[in-house]
């Protein structure tokens, strides 16, 4: 298996999802290698056209689209070793497979939610988030914990806020040609990010980025503001630093109330150029088994992709109440197609968002700038 390796936490990583395929069945046998994240989608094409190529090679947050060339489609393997795909969360397979074609089989989910310090809540008299929350609620939380030098809310910058906010009320932020950027609703969630620093005064502005200005990525962790939007990946290293008793989560809120999650996981996918597909499917199933994902939530606070092994994930998270948010969050969720042009998106967002939050430029306005930049 070729896959990222950046230190000890992604060598442990996989040697624990190997642990739980040879729990699951005792005949799998797989050995990985790779280079550091960074790295990773960079030499994967030419890895993947060696003589020497791996069968198996891991994707992140959906991230096929590229790499479909070098890719065994999985569903005829599927069908033949009869793998229940229902049982896998249906937006995590969407966001695998490229026109209608499933790529990688799901290991874990990288549900979006809001983290939020229960101390701070509680000292402003503010109800802890419950299953339905609106925007109209959420802001009013920010509004109760923006003092004393700390702010209701941290925004984080480029399109994971803007897709996640579009999710919650179920748009897509992308399709096949790419990121949706005439869309109202992409606007819209621009738009609010920015009210709640100009209008709401609940968090602080994008800035540009330079040494020691805002975005920190440390201010929740840090307790200058009582809520941030991430990935569900950060919850120990959150618990670590606040308190495992002091961190909540919530659903993302939306217009309606009735909050839908955007997921973005992960998955296992088979080369072309793989001598023996077979038995790399079944090593795949395997480590994506029920008793599998259950094995590695012993070790691992990643949520497994399969719904029917979350309950284990809460005994060993120990929080029935984060698996109510987590079941709705990947129950129901909004997937998206991720674009080729990922990181560009990204890039351009990053340098033109700022400008709305200075008033230099509207929210339209920066779109249309992102827009320029991607060749749309």
């Amino acid at each position: 298996m070729y896959t990222w390796i950046g230190g000890k936490p992604d060598k442990q990583q996989w040697s624990d999802y190997i642990a739980g395929g040879k729990h699951a069945d005792p005949k799998v046998s797989v050995s990985f290698s790779g280079p550091p994240i960074n790295d990773y989608y960079t030499k994967l094409p030419t890895v993947m056209r060696s003589s020497s190529a791996p069968c198996l090679v891991t994707f992140q947050n959906g991230r096929v689209n590229q790499y479909v060339q070098g890719l065994e489609p999985l569903d005829d393997l599927a069908k033949k070793n009869k793998l229940d795909l229902s049982a896998y969360s249906s937006a995590m397979l969407e966001q695998l497979s490229v026109n209608g074609k499933l790529y990688a089989i799901p290991f874990n989910a990288g549900p979006n939610v809001i983290f939020y310090n229960k101390k701070l809540f509680q000292e402003a008299g503010v109800a802890e988030p419950g299953q339905n929350w609106s925007v109209d609620d959420f802001i009013a939380a920010a509004k109760a914990t923006t003092k004393n030098g700390v702010y209701g809310f941290a925004i984080g910058q480029g399109s994971t806020p803007i897709s996640t906010l579009m999710a919650a009320d179920g748009h897509p932020y992308a399709d096949k040609n790419g990121p949706k950027l005439d869309d109202p609703n992409f606007r819209n969630a621009l738009q609010l990010l920015v009210d709640l620093s100009n209008k709401y005064k609940v968090a602080k502005p994008l800035e540009a980025a330079a040494g020691g200005t805002f975005p920190d990525i440390d201010a929740f962790s840090t307790g200058q503001a009582a809520m941030e939007l991430e990935g569900l990946w950060d919850l120990q290293h959150e618990q670590q630093t606040l308190g495992k008793d002091n961190v909540g989560i919530a659903v993302i809120p939306s217009t309606s109330g009735t909050s839908k999650g955007f997921i973005s996981g992960s998955g296992f996918g088979i080369t072309k150029t793989c001598g023996d597909k077979q038995k790399a499917f079944e090593a795949v199933a395997a480590m994506t088994s029920k008793s599998g994902l259950e094995y590695v939530t012993k070790s691992q606070a990643s949520v497994p992709a399969r719904l029917d092994a979350l309950d284990a994930w809460s005994t060993n998270v120990g929080s029935p109440a984060f698996t109510a948010v987590i079941k709705q969050m990947t129950g129901d969720a909004t997937p998206s197609p991720v674009p080729s042009n990922q990181a560009q998106l990204d890039t351009l967002l990053t340098q033109y968002e700022v400008n709305a939050f200075s008033g230099k430029n509207t929210v339209a306005e920066v779109l249309q700038q992102v827009k320029a930049g991607l060749g749309q």
